[in-house]
């Protein structure tokens, strides 16, 4: 009998637990699974698959009076609210990352700016996403906004979000989409609200190998995506430098090629672009190693001298000795031929390509070149040694580097910003990314303003690891930073004023609606946009004390961006190493895509080429980053973080010798 009482108590358990875990079904008082218009496999626009026929994949679109509520179904917090309007079903554009709840004045804001029909305003709706705690993304599109959404807010099962609007011109009943994905990958939208679902998850492409043909074609057909629609392809290599490369690479696949092995030659053809913007966004199909091998020492460069930096225990006496020659390869025609692998930086940028020679022997030589742990090591005193890769009985190698590699790949994975006064004078800020939401920016806000009221004489603004965001948030916080009017931009270039929106993405938007602005070329090269982008210092929210900018080879993008403001208004001083993007110009601002057919790897490209500004000379060299002020070299105590965080004790001691930079007036421009 207890145990007959047992199960039935379990059972009533699983069961409660089972009705809590069910999606609230988005239109108050109605049932799940009413008013459905559409389900995953139907189709958009006719009753059969004419090829104007659009599929829905992954939404379930539900009809419903105009104005009426829409609700949460679950709990979690925002992770993304703008108004759209869609071009087709699949592609949207975002027109604003925050609404201010007024959608009559926003769609007459909407009209003006983008010269669009009261056809297309009319369809202009709120899109909210939605993160579980377990990490489900549920995004609703198609609402009319009631109040202003901000990114990062918590929302709870049942909280009102928005009404119900026009979806998309060839819905024409109002009526608004629900989307779940995990890890950008589409889910299952029914089966949530207890409904029986005619999702059909995508088909894993399991092709190992290409023929000669088919990777000619997807390389082929890449170069012809970029040709179109990259602005400043040539801008750092020559054309013909640049079809000689793909040349020798395509006759290096003789009859067939891996899609690991393809994988890696279309990585080395983006790495001649020389542009961090333009890279592989589909997941990587290279195979790692199974059984995890390494080397028993850890080779490097140094102020372009090769060291062992790392070793395990039987081969400690070798720490720190200079190596002229690997596997007979000497040093110098060693390093050129990693540069051709992890050469992802943008333009003539070292050090990104120096912090990868430090620790690519590893990955880049043992894994994908030699495919071999052992190395023969020749060193400078003359000793040749045979350095065998190390055992599952070796102890790690020493010194570590973890802390330090953490900060590279995970910082991230901390708060999007830390904050700590060092001292009654001195306040630390570290930006590990501009992907902030609303109520992050208002929390930065307020820290400026504290600092501000509080007359703190130095602020370290950190921005080493951060890899970009929206230019927009960059803007805002130098505002808070700025004495002065400052151009964040001079002019901007395009290729096309229509989008080229390849593979399953079709645009059907008037070209110019996209790009009114750009002027075309005299000599026909594309299209520019002349009128210079101006930013006024913030009235409330404006520090005036000493300012030291951290950067490093991970400060990409947006981060470039606001070291580039500090420097060229002579603002404040960058200390650490160069930035890993340029600082003339960049191309980040807006992207399309191209799937190669044959291996299924996608490439973002950039569409916009911003260019921040013309002046080369020995302060801002051509084809650089943001260069510091005060550089501080690669260092093994940095790497191995003996001593804590070398280029933030480096700034430390400026701010308690004094030093600091005060360029000229004639020597700002």
């Amino acid at each position: 009998m207890k145990t007959k009482i047992i199960i039935v108590v379990f059972l009533f358990i699983a069961n409660i637990a089972f009705s809590q875990e069910k999606y609230l079904w988005p239109i108050p008082e109605k049932q799940a699974g009413d008013d459905i218009l559409y389900r995953p496999q139907d189709y958009i626009g006719v009753t059969d698959m004419q090829s104007n026929a659009e599929l829905v994949f992954g939404d379930l679109i539900i009809g419903a009076e105009l104005g009426t509520p829409v609700i949460s179904p679950v709990d979690g917090t925002v992770s993304f609210a703008s108004l759209n309007y869609h071009d087709s079903y699949l592609c949207s554009v975002q027109i604003f990352r925050q609404q201010t709840g007024n959608y009559e004045q926003d769609s007459l804001l909407f009209l003006g700016k983008r010269n669009m029909t009261p056809e297309k305003i009319h369809n202009l709706c709120l899109s909210v996403s939605i993160v579980t705690p377990d990490g489900e993304k549920v995004s609703i599109d198609g609402m009319r906004p009631i109040r202003l959404i901000k990114t990062g807010e918590k929302i709870h099962r049942g909280d009102t979000l928005g009404t119900v609007g026009y979806l998309y011109r060839k819905i024409k009943q109002p009526c608004i989409s629900v989307s779940i994905s995990k890890n950008s990958n589409s889910l299952d939208p029914m089966t949530p609200f207890g409904l029986e679902t005619t999702f059909i998850p995508p088909k894993i492409n399991d092709k190992q190998y290409l023929n000669d043909e088919e990777a000619q074609n997807d390389i082929n057909g890449m170069m012809t995506a970029l040709n179109e629609s990259f602005p400043g392809l040539y801008d750092y290599t020559p054309k013909e430098e640049f079809d000689r490369y793909i040349k020798n690479q395509m006759s290096s696949i003789n009859d067939s090629i891996s899609i690991s092995d393809f994988e890696i030659l279309i990585t080395k053809i983006i790495g001649k672009v020389r542009d961090s913007h333009t890279t592989i966004i589909s997941e990587s199909k290279i195979k790692e190693t199974a059984d995890k091998r390494y080397p028993s020492v850890c080779i490097g460069w140094f102020n372009d001298t090769l060291k062992v930096w790392r070793a395990v225990s039987r081969y400690k006496d070798y720490l720190g000795k200079e190596v002229i020659s690997v596997n007979g390869i000497p040093a110098d025609s060693l390093k050129n031929i990693l540069l051709e692998y992890v050469a992802f930086a943008d333009g003539f940028v070292k050090s990104y390509g120096d912090y990868m020679l430090l620790n690519s022997m590893d990955t880049y030589y043992c894994g994908l070149i030699a495919k071999d742990y052992n190395l023969t090591l020749t060193f400078a005193d003359g000793e040749t040694k045979l350095i065998e890769q190390m055992t599952p009985n070796d102890p790690a190698r020493e010194p570590k580097w973890l802390e330090y590699q953490y900060r590279h790949l995970h910082i991230n994975e901390k708060a999007n910003f830390e904050f700590e006064m060092i001292s009654d004078t001195v306040a630390y800020i570290a930006l590990h990314t501009f992907e902030l939401n609303d109520i992050e920016q208002e929390q930065i806000a307020e820290i400026f303003s504290k600092l501000t009221v509080d007359n703190i004489s130095h602020l370290i603004l950190d921005i080493r690891y951060n890899r970009g965001g929206p230019s927009a948030i960059a803007e805002d916080i130098y505002s808070y930073l700025a004495q002065k009017p400052f151009c964040t931009s001079l002019r901007k270039f395009i290729n096309n004023k229509s989008v080229q929106c390849y593979g399953n993405c079709p645009i059907d938007t008037n070209p110019d609606d996209l790009f009114p602005d750009y002027e075309a070329l005299p000599d026909g090269g594309g299209f520019v946009n002349d009128n210079p982008r101006w930013i006024e210092p913030d009235t409330l929210v404006n520090y005036k004390g000493r300012l030291y900018v951290l950067t490093n080879e991970s400060s990409f993008s947006a981060s470039t961006c606001l070291a580039g403001w500090v420097k060229k208004e002579n603002r404040g001083v960058i200390v650490g190493r160069e930035t890993g993007s340029t600082y003339h110009f960049m191309k980040a601002m807006n992207f399309t895509q191209y799937h190669l057919p044959n291996s299924h790897i996608t490439i973002q490209i950039p569409i916009i080429k911003v260019v921040f500004d013309t002046v080369v000379d020995e302060r801002f060299p051509y084809g650089r980053g943001v260069m510091p002020d005060y550089h501080v070299n690669f260092t093994p105590e940095e790497l191995s973080f003996s001593n804590g965080d070398a280029i933030l004790n480096y700034t430390l001691q400026l701010i308690r010798d004094g030093k600091y930079i005060y360029y000229k007036e004639a020597d700002v421009r």
